[in-house]
């Protein structure tokens, strides 16, 4: 086991094992999973707000250095990192929270793509287990050739429980019946959140309309698509609030970096959403929404917090170190 899924994915897994426990609903478990994971990033997202509001404050004493060093593009990097170091204050601020997901992220894919391994336990390391999937395997061959893939046909046990343990789930309960402790529920509002949203669009434009359940699925990435680009706008109407009113002044780095994860942020989860399983889609859009939900809230306290927010410039320029409001 590898540092990443000792830290990152082997807990998540427990939590998400945990929880499908008690509700025995895939989509059920990842949406009190996001809610749990949302709320302990909250101390978080505030810090990354108050960031923000700071880098807000420090614009006028930006403009001042770029009027003061507009032909000395070093010295002004140095004098706005000096300004940042002494506030306390990080360009990456507002992005944080959105980084510090991505590895939460990768850890709840590999959870999703091994359902069996993190939300029921299974130990793949014996051989009842493996003797099992090789079973399920045969079975399919034999009985349902035209549900699996010829290349999985080839896979050994070993290969398909590293690879395929959803295929497994969905095979088990033709193999084995509902009642087997493999076949787990995936059926959310009438979507198969094990399936991947990118099938929904070939059914769709090939004109095949008989698995409602599959069609679903478009809903996912769309509303994940539209969740991001909110969150993200809402996010950036903060920075540009001080900002726009600091005249003459040459674009703040921290503006430039939120303009493009506005548009980076939507193109990616539409690309994530539609070619991964939609439970991580799940996941993006609860995410979304509750951090919209936070961000409003958090906004709301910083604008009635405006005045208690104060900054300074650095000793080097001592004459006119005073703090601002």
């Amino acid at each position: 086991m590898n540092l990443f899924s000792l830290v990152i994915t082997k807990p998540l897994g427990l939590l998400i094992n945990l929880i499908y426990g008690l509700f025995d609903n895939y989509g059920i478990a990842i949406i009190i999973f996001t809610l749990i994971i949302k709320t302990v990033l909250i101390p978080l997202t505030f810090k990354s707000q108050k960031s923000i509001k700071k880098q807000q404050k420090l614009q006028p004493f930006i403009a001042e250095l770029q009027k003061k060093y507009a032909n000395d593009s070093q010295k002004l990097q140095t004098e706005m990192m000096k300004l940042y170091r002494e506030n306390d204050v990080s360009m990456m601020g507002g992005c944080l929270p959105m980084l510090i997901q991505m590895p939460i992220l990768i850890g709840l894919y590999q959870v999703i793509q091994k359902p069996l391994t993190y939300l029921i336990g299974v130990d793949f390391k014996t051989e009842e287990a493996l003797a099992k999937a090789g079973q399920i395997q045969q079975f399919m061959i034999e009985n349902f050739p035209s549900k699996i893939d010829a290349a999985i046909q080839k896979y050994t046990p070993e290969q398909l429980v590293k690879i395929s343990q959803i295929s497994l789930s969905r095979w088990s309960e033709l193999t084995f019946g509902k009642e087997d402790p493999w076949v787990l529920n995936f059926n959310f509002f009438g979507m198969d959140l094990s399936n991947v949203p990118k099938s929904a669009f070939m059914q769709l434009f090939s004109g095949n309309f008989s698995d409602p359940g599959t069609l679903l699925l478009i809903i996912i990435p769309v509303i994940a698509v539209l969740t991001t680009w909110f969150s993200m706008k809402l996010s950036q109407a903060q920075v540009k609030k001080k900002s726009e009113t600091t005249e003459n002044s040459e674009p703040n780095p921290a503006d430039q970096m939120s303009k493009q994860m506005s548009i980076m942020g939507p193109v990616m989860t539409g690309f994530f959403t539609v070619t991964l399983p939609s439970g991580l889609g799940l996941y993006w859009i609860i995410s979304n929404i509750v951090q919209i939900t936070q961000q409003y809230l958090i906004n709301k306290y910083f604008d009635k917090k405006e005045d208690d927010i104060n900054v300074k410039v650095p000793e080097s320029n001592r004459k006119n170190r005073k703090k601002h409001k």
